[in-house]
C-alpha cells in the first residue's frame, strides 16, 4: 500500500512541475488559428463537463449554497476568465517561455497585498526575495525597450501583466472565503463550466468567427491536451499532492514549469533562450521561493495554484 501511494505521489509531482509547464506551449500552438475566446472557453467548459459526469457517476456532487455558489463565480471570473483568458490572448505576441516566466511573479504580487491589508509582516527575507525578482525583471527587459514600442508586443505583455494582478486578487480572496476541502472537485467543477459558459458566450455575442473549418487538427488537438493535461490531470495532481505534502513544498515544484514552458519553447517552437533570460529566470524563481520559504511548522506566505496555467 505504501508503494502504491508512493507512486501515485510521484506521478502527482510529476503532473505539478510538467503538465502545467507544457500549457504555455500548449496555448502558444492552439491560438495560431483558434480565437483565443474559444481556446478558453472551450478547454473550461469540456474539463467542467468531464468533471460533471464523474460527480454525478459517484455520486459526489452536492448542491452549493448560494454563497459558495457566488464565491467559485467571483473566483471563475478573477482566475479562469480574466487571469487565464488575457495569458492566452496575451500568447499571441508573447513567447510561451516569457509568459511562463512573467507568470512567477504572481506569488510576489500576492505577498505585497497581503503586506499591505496587514495580513503578513515586511521582513528582510521578503525585501531580499522582491529585491531579487525585481532585479530579474530589470535585467529581462532591459535593452528590450523596442520591442515595448511595437503594439503587438506591448498589449500582449500589458495583458500578461494585468492577468498576474487578476490571478493574485483571485489567490487572497479564496483565502478569505470559507473552503470546504471535501467538496474540492464539486467547487472546480462550478467555476469551470461558469467559465467556460460566459466566455463561450462571449465570444459568440461579440461576433468572434467560429469557423471549426479553418482551425488546424493540431491546434484543435493542443485544446483537448489543455482540457485533459493543463485543467483536469494538473489540478487532480495539486490536489493531491498538496493533500500529502506540505503547501510549500508543491509550491516549490509548481517553479518547475518555467524550467519546462521555456525547454519546449526552445525545442519545438525555437523560441530563443539568451544568458541573460537564463540569468533573469534564476533571480526571478530565487526571488520567489526566498520570500515565500518558511519553516515545515510555519504556514506559508503564498500558497497558490499556477493553473494559467
Amino acid at each position: 500500500m505504501k508503494a502504491l501511494t508512493s507512486v501515485k505521489l510521484s506521478l502527482a509531482i510529476f503532473g505539478v512541475s510538467f503538465f502545467w509547464g507544457t500549457t504555455y506551449l500548449a496555448i502558444r500552438i492552439a491560438v495560431q488559428t483558434i480565437p483565443p475566446v474559444y481556446v478558453v472557453g472551450l478547454r473550461h467548459f469540456m474539463a467542467g463537463i468531464i468533471l460533471l459526469i464523474y460527480l454525478t457517476i459517484s455520486k459526489k456532487f452536492v448542491l452549493p449554497s448560494w454563497q459558495r455558489l457566488l464565491g467559485n463565480v467571483i473566483l471563475a471570473s478573477l482566475m479562469l476568465i480574466l487571469a487565464n483568458g488575457l495569458t492566452t490572448y496575451g500568447e499571441k505576441t508573447i513567447p510561451s517561455g516569457l509568459t511562463a516566466l512573467l507568470t512567477t511573479l504572481s506569488p510576489l504580487m500576492v505577498l505585497t497585498i497581503n503586506i499591505s491589508s496587514g495580513k503578513e509582516k515586511f521582513s528582510l527575507k521578503v525585501a531580499l526575495g522582491v529585491f531579487l525578482g525585481l532585479l530579474g525583471m530589470i535585467l529581462l527587459f532591459y535593452n528590450s525597450l523596442n520591442q515595448l514600442m511595437e503594439p503587438a508586443y506591448r498589449t500582449g505583455i500589458i495583458c500578461i501583466l494585468i492577468a498576474i494582478a487578476c490571478w493574485s486578487i483571485g489567490t487572497v480572496y479564496s483565502k478569505s472565503i470559507n473552503r470546504e476541502n471535501n467538496h474540492i472537485f464539486v467547487d472546480l467543477c462550478i467555476q469551470m463550466l461558469f467559465a467556460g459558459t460566459t466566455v463561450l458566450l462571449g465570444g459568440l455575442i461579440s461576433k468572434t468567427p467560429f469557423t471549426i473549418q479553418t482551425w488546424e487538427t493540431a491546434h484543435i488537438l493542443a485544446v483537448f491536451y489543455l482540457t485533459f493535461f493543463g485543467s483536469l490531470a494538473g489540478f487532480v495532481s495539486y490536489l493531491y499532492a498538496l493533500g500529502r505534502l506540505p503547501s510549500t513544498t508543491v509550491s516549490v515544484f509548481t517553479y518547475f514549469n518555467v524550467v519546462v514552458a521555456l525547454f519546449l519553447g526552445w525545442l519545438i517552437l525555437d523560441e530563443q533562450i539568451s544568458n541573460r533570460l537564463l540569468v533573469s529566470t534564476a533571480l526571478i524563481l530565487a526571488g520567489v521561493i526566498i520570500a515565500n520559504y518558511k519553516k515545515k511548522n510555519a504556514e506559508p506566505a503564498v500558497q497558490e495554484m499556477f493553473i494559467k496555467k
